[in-house]
């Protein structure tokens, strides 16, 4: 028989969240509200912890084991150790019976990548981004994209949705900026024709800012080669489209992980974002020759230029 006090232990989650100015602040609110919501269908109440920069780990556990509460949403970055160290701590071992984690822990609002901690990225799932282009850029049949070492791990999910999607991947390994730009400098050189694409994953090596993207928006509008990236600040600054989390439905999606858990508290769950938006540069559209309807453009939750 269940106990009254392991069903309370199981009716609140609490969640960590920074302390920070806007727009982030409203981001970390979007995220709590979606987490609240689904909490709410399942009689499960929400308490928010603020996260102040001098932050004492222990007199967080301390508190959560005095409010006996293990499940445990954590957001943004300085968070990150808290996360790290409430999944390492595990409940004393019975006879015959092997120790489980003490926490449920998800982490959320940061590009993390697998690392032994369950969570949500900010990274979107190529499911997701290349069926984007599609709908964008129908004419487009083949993806050029460098990657570093560091996300190997997201390149085999592109690889699986390539195939789903119907496009062929020209995939570069670069182990620094310097690799890249001869990459993008020789795929420049070749015949691209309206078929080919350039995806620029989120990637400091490969897709550095300020040194890989001007090159490649540059070469790319004189070519008339379809860009689109990761990172939500791309699309403003030229490329065809870029995507960008729809926050409320991270919270709901974080919640739902960390339920999940609940039942298999030894497993790790990791996942790319799927909770997207998309943001369309019409202008680098019409250079391109490419016209949407009135109804497609209301699906662009953002446009530019603004």
């Amino acid at each position: 028989m269940i106990s009254r006090q392991a069903i309370a232990d199981d009716n609140i989650i609490a969640v960590f969240y920074p302390r920070a100015k806007e727009p982030y602040n409203s981001i970390y609110q979007a995220i709590i509200s979606g987490g609240k919501s689904k909490a709410a269908e399942h009689n499960i109440q929400f308490k928010e912890y603020l996260l102040d920069k001098n932050v004492d780990n222990e007199e967080i556990i301390k508190e959560l084991d005095e409010q006996k509460i293990h499940k445990v949403i954590v957001l943004g970055r300085s968070g990150w150790k808290l996360a790290k160290q409430l999944s390492a701590i595990k409940l004393p071992s019975k006879e015959g019976i092997a120790s489980v984690k003490k926490y449920q822990v998800v982490s959320g609002a940061l590009p993390i990548y697998p690392n032994g901690v369950s969570g949500i990225s900010l990274i979107t799932d190529p499911f997701y981004l290349f069926d984007y282009l599609k709908k964008v850029a129908p004419s487009v049949t083949q993806i050029h994209a460098a990657y570093s070492e560091k996300n190997e791990w997201l390149i085999e999910i592109a690889k699986l949705a390539a195939i789903e999607k119907g496009f062929k991947l020209n995939l570069q390994k670069v182990s620094n900026t310097k690799e890249a730009i001869a990459f993008y400098q020789e795929l420049f050189e070749s015949e691209v024709t309206e078929n080919d694409s350039i995806w620029l994953p989120l990637d400091r090596v490969s897709s550095h800012d300020k040194i890989t993207l001007p090159l490649i928006l540059e070469k790319s509008w004189a070519k008339e080669m379809v860009v689109f990236s990761s990172k939500p600040s791309h699309a403003k600054r030229g490329a065809l489209f870029s995507t960008y989390p729809d926050n409320f439905s991270l919270g709901e999606h974080l919640f739902s992980m960390v339920q999940e858990l609940k039942n298999q508290p030894e497993q790790k769950k990791f996942a790319t974002l799927k909770s997207t938006l998309l943001a369309v540069n019409l202008r680098t559209a019409a250079h391109l020759g490419l016209k949407y309807s009135a109804q497609q453009q209301q699906e662009f939750k953002l446009t530019f230029p603004e």
